[in-house]
């Protein structure tokens, strides 16, 4: 079955620190899809493929200054879209899974994975899962200005609400 992610009530948070002070960022707005096969919610052989991407200019994080920052430090115009792809999964439970997949981020492409939890109510799938990364990873070098250092590892949470393609 082919799912679709709804844009609306998916979600993505990204939480970082610096020496000074917590950074948070978050966003609605993810579009993508999943095709899987899932029973009771775990997913059922290994035919299973899917993509997220989400605009970098809806990442907010409620301080226009830090945004553009952020924007510019990821060049944003060069590289607008942060993108994920499932390349393998293997059930763990009912209803939890780990997924292996390349993410997309300011032009470089790096192999992730991470475990997520499934829900799954007719039609309709929850997937949700948090992973710490390290942005050197792509290529970005956190900035540091005088005394403050902004750590190079964050925390992405992601929730992804789904809806069957009944097409």
């Amino acid at each position: 079955m082919r799912y679709r992610i709804d844009p609306e009530t998916s979600r993505v948070w990204i939480q970082g620190s610096s020496s000074v002070h917590p950074i948070h960022a978050e966003a609605t707005g993810l579009t993508g899809w999943l095709s899987a096969e899932i029973d009771e919610g775990r997913f059922v052989g290994d035919d299973i493929t899917g993509h997220v991407e989400i605009a970098v200019e809806l990442l907010a994080s409620g301080n226009e200054l830090v945004d553009r920052e952020t924007q510019r430090r990821i060049d944003a115009k060069h590289h607008p879209l942060i993108t994920g792809d499932i390349t393998a999964v293997e059930a763990v439970s009912n209803d939890v899974a780990d997924i292996i997949g390349i993410a997309g981020f300011r032009g470089e492409n790096v192999e992730v994975s991470g475990t997520i939890g499934i829900e799954q109510a007719g039609n309709r799938l929850v997937l949700e899962g948090a992973q710490t990364l390290d942005v050197r990873r792509w290529g970005l070098k956190p900035p540091r200005l005088l005394v403050i250092r902004v750590h190079p590892e964050i925390e992405v949470a992601i929730r992804l609400e789904l809806v069957g393609d009944t097409r």
